[in-house]
């Protein structure tokens, strides 16, 4: 499914260097464009993974920039990219057969498996689109496995509740959303730092972002606005504290998770001598998130997953 608003990034090139013989030759160039889902776009980090070596070349982007060029040896690379932002662990765009399928509108690019791409001596130029926002489970843990990144699934229950479950929308955030502070609580400081996170887009359920204020020591408040109405909300303030304690024994990046195309957020917290992970799913008949389920580990069991 294409976006009628789409703002490319630029990203630098960087060259490998490998320890014992010294840099190793560049071979060619992977470059190309990334088509973001909104007209605000967050800073980025794009990965280039070789399928043989299993090393990463990774570039940091400043927000707002556009085109990119990775100088890589010679080898098959799978190219994605993740925000820079909250929840960016498990929010990935990537190079994959949906890029290639044309045209979209015929119904038959459902396929969104990791493309590998290509450098020889012979062919050191390969031109790619990152555009795919939609991966399935499969990639994304396949992208999480790359990164060194724990799933954290495989210590919950079968039932627990998975992001591809809840789709959402697609939403053109062509402008910010007009949000009207009066009447609220919310200081000066909370204030700013909502628009600050305005401005890299929605980044949860389609049409919402999540942006978290700080509250004290090792807390955060999150915060919820709709992009359509311009509402802030919270937490729902039953089987769940606004709050969120940034407090794991381990896994500490876990401690928030949500994907902008998805209605599931995960919130996971200690609760006495438990590890309680809370997953709310966004309703937008009501613009309301409600909690869906709980589930709760042993410390020993959350970390085991972090620990093969």
């Amino acid at each position: 499914m294409g976006y009628p608003l789409l703002v490319r990034l630029s990203l630098a090139a960087v060259v490998s260097l490998v320890a014992g013989a010294g840099a190793v030759a560049v071979a060619g160039t992977i470059d190309g464009a990334i088509a973001f889902p909104a007209q605000l776009v967050p800073s980025m980090t794009v990965y280039a993974a070789d399928l043989d070596t299993l090393k990463i070349h990774s570039v940091q982007l400043a927000r707002g920039q556009a085109n990119f060029a990775v100088e890589v040896p010679a080898g098959r690379f799978l190219v994605f990219t993740a925000p820079n932002e909250p929840g960016a662990p498990s929010v990935y765009g990537a190079h994959t057969q949906y890029s290639l399928c044309a045209p979209r509108d015929a119904g038959n690019c459902e396929d969104h498996s990791l493309v590998p791409v290509t450098i020889t001596a012979s062919a050191p130029h390969a031109a790619v689109t990152i555009d795919d926002w939609y991966l399935t489970d499969a990639a994304a843990e396949q992208i999480d496995h790359i990164r060194g990144v724990a799933v954290g699934f495989n210590s919950e229950p079968q039932s627990a509740p998975r992001f591809s479950e809840y789709p959402s929308a697609p939403f053109d955030a062509a402008a910010k959303p007009k949000i009207d502070y009066t009447g609220g609580d919310l200081s000066q400081e909370d204030s700013k730092t909502v628009q600050r996170a305005l401005s890299s887009g929605p980044n949860f359920a389609g049409h919402v972002t999540v942006a978290l204020t700080s509250c004290g020591l090792a807390c955060s408040r999150l915060l919820l606005v709709d992009w359509r109405s311009g509402a802030i909300q919270e937490l729902p303030p039953q089987g769940a504290r606004a709050s969120i304690q940034e407090a794991l024994p381990c896994r500490p990046d876990e401690t928030l998770l949500f994907r902008r195309d998805s209605r599931l957020l995960c919130v996971t917290r200690v609760r006495g001598a438990a590890v309680v992970t809370q997953y709310f799913v966004w309703n937008p008949k009501n613009a309301a998130l409600v909690q869906s389920g709980e589930y709760q580990q042993t410390p020993q069991a959350f970390c085991a997953v972090a620990a093969r």
